[in-house]
């Protein structure tokens, strides 16, 4: 069984209430790598976007009107469509200047997404068993300079099929000094910190 097929079975046997992931994997070609990226930056960005829309007044309504309209975009890109409903009732209550809606319904929905991060970040570690199950992966000194360096022009060219292409073929080998570069490389790439990467791999090479 190869990696990709192995996270696919996972995404197929995975059943979170109020998520329809067919239906999102759909919309990205089916493809289960860019799914798991956006469910990353999801899982890493909701909980302060989270903390942002706790606390509404009359005096915040059009501001909470803007957050929670992006928390609404969130929870509809990964599937998430009952959070994102619910997101959906709040901004139009409180576009129409509803606080006591607002106030009433803001708690449940914050519970509910954040229920659904944790149900996220148990996909999350049933992906990387998956990926990691009955793989040997060749051992080497230190990640290769000129596939750095390959890395490093598909990042600043922003070719992102390249840069998933390298950082996949880094990340298949274990390594006796440096591995967390290249850990820390996946991790970004996983967040869109692009930057991140190029600042990364300059001072590495």
């Amino acid at each position: 069984m190869t990696e990709s097929t192995a996270v696919d079975q996972v995404l197929a046997n995975t059943q979170i209430a109020g998520l329809d992931i067919p239906e999102a994997l759909a919309r990205m070609g089916n493809s289960s790598k860019m799914y798991l990226r956006i469910i990353h930056s999801f899982i890493t960005n909701m909980p302060n976007n989270l903390e942002e829309l706790s606390t509404v007044t009359a005096e915040t309504l059009n501001d909470y009107a803007i957050k929670v309209h992006g928390a609404k975009g969130s929870c509809y890109g990964i599937g998430a469509n009952a959070c994102g409903d619910k997101a959906r009732a709040l901004e139009l209550a409180s576009k129409a200047g509803d606080l006591d809606t607002v106030l009433r319904d803001n708690g449940a929905f914050l519970e509910s997404v954040r229920s659904l991060v944790r149900e996220l970040e148990k996909l999350e570690a049933a992906v990387a068993d998956a990926e990691n199950t009955g793989v040997d992966k060749t051992v080497a000194v230190r990640p290769d300079p000129i596939t750095l360096s390959a890395l490093l022009a598909a990042t600043q060219a922003f070719d992102i099929d390249q840069m998933q292409g390298l950082i996949d073929e880094l990340t298949a080998m274990d390594y006796q000094q440096d591995g967390d570069v290249i850990t820390y490389i996946k991790e970004r790439f996983e967040a869109f910190d692009y930057q991140a990467i190029e600042e990364k791999i300059v001072a590495s090479i």
